[in-house]
């Protein structure tokens, strides 16, 4: 059996709208402390925890996810400069809402013999009841809660048996990204002057 069937692989899903140096920081200290191979950073084709219709309308920040053609153009630029990451579009591929056992069903099948580790944020681990059979992602992946310094995890549902890794702090956000562009203010220090570079010729974050 070769080495390309038995690596360790990071699964670091997201909407990456736009990806920054939070999500490229994040996934390279999770590679080192974990000792990955690599880290697969898979863009969400429509993550329907931000673009449920049932959301209100008022939220302005849930309705504007740019295109997936465009998130996955900008994590391409993102991660071009690290070669143990790469920005995957299976889900785009697959298309429809985006379900992480869907995404987790085809890496088994796409690696069989490699060990996965999926990484979630510990904001999104406080949701995890919520996720389509969450009980069989568990069965299938080792999930792995990235934390920042003062992160509580008692807030993280105790019925699962998540690891836990404290990452270093960023206090960088897409949110905020998306405002400072709206504003015509620079990006210097939160994303790659490539990722920059789309997002103007693209007029993204504009209304």
């Amino acid at each position: 059996m070769s080495k390309e069937f038995r690596r360790r692989i990071g699964v670091f899903g997201g909407t990456f709208d736009p990806p920054h140096i939070g999500h490229t920081s994040a996934a390279l200290s999770a590679m080192r402390k974990l000792e990955l191979d690599s880290v697969l950073m898979v863009v969400a084709n429509d993550p329907w925890q931000k673009t449920n219709q049932n959301l209100d309308l008022s939220d302005f920040d849930a309705l504007t996810v740019s295109t997936p053609e465009d998130r996955f153009e900008m994590l391409k630029r993102a991660v071009d400069e690290h070669e143990d990451l790469t920005a995957d579009d299976m889900e785009i591929v697959r298309g429809g809402r985006t379900y992480t056992i869907d995404t987790v069903s085809e890496l088994n099948n796409r690696f069989p013999e490699s060990e996965l580790f999926l990484l979630i944020g510990s904001d999104v681990a406080k949701d995890f009841d919520s996720w389509r059979d969450p009980q069989e992602i568990c069965r299938r992946v080792n999930v792995v809660v990235l934390t920042r310094p003062g992160t509580d995890r008692s807030e993280v549902g105790e019925d699962w048996d998540f690891s836990f890794l404290d990452i270093p702090a960023k206090d960088i956000s897409a949110k905020e990204i998306r405002l400072r562009v709206s504003n015509g203010e620079s990006l210097e220090g939160m994303v790659p002057y490539s990722v920059e570079e789309y997002i103007l010729a693209a007029g993204l974050y504009r209304e």
